[in-house]
């Protein structure tokens, strides 16, 4: 084969597109163009063979390949049968133009043109290998013990019935919510929680944190001030602090938030009444009243978020903050498949009429509907009571590990208070210590201990390091007491080291 271009020029062209922040395709096509533009090559003039090309600059013979397919496709080479590749004879470079054009550019600067940065906000980091830990004290990974696999398996393929996969086979672009669904949840999981919703006052989303994203694009803006609970949830923060910097955290104690004096409000209230997050601790009646009386008074809207409050079905009867709203105030926010797995991202909204229809509106451009296969089987799920049996299993187990881990917590680390789960699947600890958690977990990660530091929960962190929460929904009853023992051996480890840092310091 006849080829015109020294073995330097090639690799001295490719070496050029070395920060152009492209693929080794793309670097092969701009490499060959930057040879035309140079006037290195002309129209019908051969290209070197896919595998010569891939020897001299170091690749494999098949990015070439694909990267020459390329070409082709956009007419700069031609194929030709048992002859090789060729600059395609209609190709013409304007020879007074080359002086101007340059054949490499600069990466783009992404970070000059993003709006916002989320990735600068503080979140809860779980590692993608959790489940190698030998003592994964993890919240709100699906526990293998608790999913009802076969009932599951029965209700999905009901749904795959002919009738019922004309319906959830179609795009309803229109309603985008599975009828039976809202019904299941009007009908078997609303009235445990003391709340009547008509269908209209119901909107299913990808999970609770969609219905909080959403919730705040469409009601909140910069001038609005958002109580929120200190500790709390960080994503709703997160979520809330891309729309207003206003965050006014508000502490709580064994009856939930504290709220403030009549003298300052908030526009919106966000609260965890059923399961604080991360301190599990329940509202109480009274300071729910308030709460009531606060927001009627200032005219304030609260979002009342039960992310995993179903099982409080077993251990409490005060009803949701929703069931006692006479005004539209609340906003309820709940979580069907938190329980259940996580990874099916289905939940629900109550509110009114008004802004249910307002929220559909805004569902429908960001991801239309949540999935309506997973819809059908849910709601043929909650029809069947299979959802409720699995509640009730799951509150026993959890009840269980929470007896084994305060037994353990007791015995190994006598000084740390220790909130009660309250039905829950996680326990939040105030070690009263002068502890960074966040070291700790990488210690206790040498012992396969998995934990999560707690300070992710304050706004403020840097004043709170001594708190962590231990997860036991997807632990074995028969490893949460060896998992605690692991963790003061860690515990021991850090101790020693940082007494010993400490006295070098002195």
């Amino acid at each position: 084969m006849s080829i015109h271009i020294s073995n330097n020029i090639w690799t001295l062209l490719f070496e050029e597109t070395q920060n152009s922040g492209l693929n080794l395709q793309g670097r092969i096509c701009r490499m060959m163009f930057s040879a035309l533009v140079q006037g290195h090559l002309r129209a019908g003039m051969a290209v070197p063979s896919s595998r010569e090309l891939a020897e001299l600059i170091g690749v494999g013979r098949n990015t070439v390949t694909i990267a020459y397919q390329q070409l082709v496709a956009e007419r700069i080479l031609e194929s030709r049968q048992r002859s090789g590749h060729f600059i395609h004879a209609s190709f013409y470079v304007d020879s007074s133009e080359t002086k101007t054009i340059k054949t490499t550019s600069q990466i783009t600067n992404w970070q000059t043109r993003f709006a916002l940065q989320p990735s600068k906000q503080r979140h809860l980091t779980k590692p993608a290998d959790w489940s190698s830990y030998a003592y994964p004290f993890i919240y709100g990974q699906s526990d293998p013990e608790t999913f009802p696999a076969s009932a599951w398996r029965e209700c999905s393929i009901k749904a795959l019935s002919a009738r019922d996969a004309s319906i959830w086979a179609q795009d309803l672009t229109q309603q985008g919510d599975d009828a039976y669904l809202i019904n299941a949840i009007r009908q078997h999981i609303l009235p445990t929680r003391g709340i009547v919703a008509s269908e209209n006052e119901i909107l299913l989303t990808v999970g609770s944190q969609h219905a909080l994203y959403m919730l705040a694009a469409l009601l909140m803006r910069p001038e609005h001030s958002i109580g929120i609970e200190e500790p709390g949830y960080p994503d709703a923060r997160n979520i809330f602090m891309l729309h207003s910097q206003n965050i006014v955290a508000l502490a709580v104690d064994d009856e939930g938030i504290i709220l403030p004096k009549d003298s300052t409000y908030c526009d919106y209230y966000y609260v965890t009444p059923g399961r604080q997050c991360p301190t599990g601790v329940t509202m109480s009646p009274q300071r729910r009243k308030q709460l009531l009386q606060l927001a009627e008074l200032h005219d304030s809207i609260i979002i009342e978020d039960e992310y995993d409050a179903q099982i409080l079905v077993e251990n409490t009867t005060i009803p949701a903050l929703k069931s006692l709203d006479r005004h539209g105030r609340v906003v309820y926010v709940g979580s069907l498949s938190k329980p259940l797995a996580p990874g099916l991202r289905l939940g629900y909204i109550v509110a009114a009429p008004e802004l249910i229809e307002e929220l559909r509106h805004l569902r429908r451009l960001m991801v239309r509907h949540p999935n309506v296969f997973n819809q059908r089987v849910f709601a043929f799920f909650i029809d069947q009571r299979y959802y409720h049996s699995m509640l009730r299993r799951q509150y026993q187990l959890h009840r269980q590990r929470y007896e084994i881990l305060n037994e353990a917590l007791s015995r190994y680390f006598p000084t740390w208070l220790v909130k009660s789960s309250n039905g829950g699947s996680a326990c939040w600890i105030d070690t009263q210590m002068q502890l960074d958690a966040k070291v700790l977990s990488r210690y206790a990660a040498s012992h396969g201990v998995f934990i999560e530091a707690g300070e992710s929960f304050f706004l403020n962190s840097a004043m709170n390091r001594h708190y962590l929460r231990l997860g036991f929904g997807s632990i074995s009853s028969n490893k949460v007491g060896e998992g605690i023992q692991h963790l003061y051996l860690a515990m021991q480890d850090y101790a020693s080291y940082h007494l010993k840092k400490s006295s070098c310091n002195e």
